[in-house]
């Protein structure tokens, strides 16, 4: 009698257990699909961590609610459907083209104080219409190349990680023009002492918590993998890693230090230039003499730097949305720091052109934004405009410069630069 109560009390135990497990099971997946919309394994995740640039486009990425199950990011890690060769054809000029969110074509879905915005599909982001642009203009020139444009933008990305991209990998994709798309995640940064440890999305960090030993990172890393099998502890998985990120993780605030604008601001914004994108484009400039590229700087469009009398009313209430959110002080840093940035670009020889407003009298009524600095598709298709001229442009110099290169290998200019680089081999 005694072995059969005991009995009982531990199948009735195990089934309590079971019930339990299965409510929990039960609760995690309502809470996982409905609330962070995401579910088993790693198609929710955006990004992947990256062992060189901390983070890199996650190829299985399709939240249903933000792509509707659809693929965004190739298996190589581009913002396109279909793989690159990597051996270049001979017929085709290659652009390859880097930046952030913007340039990626990021929405707003996790944000309370937009309106919702899917992300952009691929044939919605800048690099798509530039190339559709670009093979237009060059459609009538039976000896022009096939025009290759490839997005390379990936979420959060400052300039020292488009540095470790191309050393890493892109160079490999033999380009013969890499543009980038930059200004909102480290051009306006005045009073940044080290723009690498203080970035709060960097691998710096990622490190820091396993040194640490941090409980909130360490019960993230944790559960990683049963959050492959169970629903509970997907859950578990993901709140350890919004604690880790709010708590223990380098604060990573937009707005800026109240006192900052009762400092010398223009030389703050000046040294963090030097000291963070202005160094890395230097950077770029020698590996692109090393593998034969050319390349250009377009500083992307902010809502506030906008005429609100060329914004339609949907925008403007984005634009009041972001200044008041911003707050004076980071505002008037970045009409600062745009003032500076041409002759910044000039005084270090980076070639820059600017397009920090896209709104037109033309078209008054259209939607731009999605949110600060967030393109719908017809602000990608604007940035797109303001850049096929200036890509053109250095696309037909270089094929001309190809007519004119000597056969004479004696009488042939020395490779030495980026521009002269790029037209020399394509004369070969």
């Amino acid at each position: 009698m005694v072995k059969r109560g005991r009995l009982r009390r531990i199948v009735s135990l195990l089934l309590y257990v079971g019930v339990l497990a299965i409510v929990f099971e039960v609760f995690s997946y309502v809470v996982v699909v409905h609330v962070f919309d995401a579910n088993l394994g790693g198609k929710a995740e955006r990004h992947l961590y990256s062992p060189i640039r901390g983070h890199q486009l996650n190829p299985d990425y399709r939240r249903r609610g933000d792509t509707d199950g659809q693929l965004l990011h190739s298996e190589q890690g581009f913002r396109r459907d279909a793989l690159v060769s990597k051996a270049k054809p001979e017929d085709t000029f290659r652009v390859i083209v880097l930046g952030g969110s913007t340039l990626y074509g990021l929405g707003t879905l996790s944000s309370p104080i937009y309106p919702a915005h899917r992300t952009l599909t691929n044939s919605q982001t800048i690099p798509h219409y530039l190339e559709v642009m670009l093979d237009e203009a060059f459609s009538s020139d039976p000896e022009a190349p096939k025009i290759e444009v490839i997005n390379a933008g990936v979420v959060g990305y400052h300039t020292f990680q488009h540095v470790l991209y191309i050393y890493e990998t892109l160079h490999e994709f033999d380009p013969d023009m890499i543009l980038f798309v930059d200004g909102h995640n480290d051009f306006y940064n005045a009073g940044v002492k080290n723009p690498i440890t203080e970035y709060g999305y960097s691998a710096y960090h990622l490190v820091d918590g396993v040194n640490e030993r941090s409980p909130f990172f360490s019960a993230y890393l944790g559960t990683r993998y049963l959050g492959q099998h169970s629903y509970f502890f997907k859950l578990v998985e993901r709140i350890a890693q919004l604690l880790s990120s709010k708590y223990e993780s380098a604060p990573y605030n937009i707005k800026a230090d109240r006192t900052v604008l009762q400092r010398d601001t223009a030389k703050e914004i000046t040294d963090s230039a030097k000291i963070g994108f202005l160094r890395n484009y230097k950077l770029i400039e020698s590996l692109a003499n090393l593998h034969d590229f050319s390349f250009h700087v377009f500083l992307q469009p902010e809502v506030v730097f906008e005429d609100m009398e060329l914004l339609s009313e949907r925008d403007q209430d984005i634009a009041d949305t972001t200044r008041e959110f911003y707050g004076k002080e980071r505002v008037l840093i970045m009409l600062e720091t745009r003032k500076l940035l041409p002759d910044l670009f000039a005084r270090y020889e980076i070639p820059f052109t600017e397009i920090g407003e896209i709104a037109a009298p033309s078209e008054s009524d259209a939607a731009l934004y999605v949110d600060y600095t967030h393109l719908s598709p017809r602000g990608s298709y604007r940035v797109a405009e303001r850049m096929l001229p200036i890509v053109e442009d250095k696309i037909r110099r270089q094929i001309s410069e190809q007519s004119k290169t000597p056969t004479n290998a004696d009488t042939a200019p020395a490779l030495g630069t980026a521009e002269s680089g790029t037209a020399n081999r394509l004369a070969q």
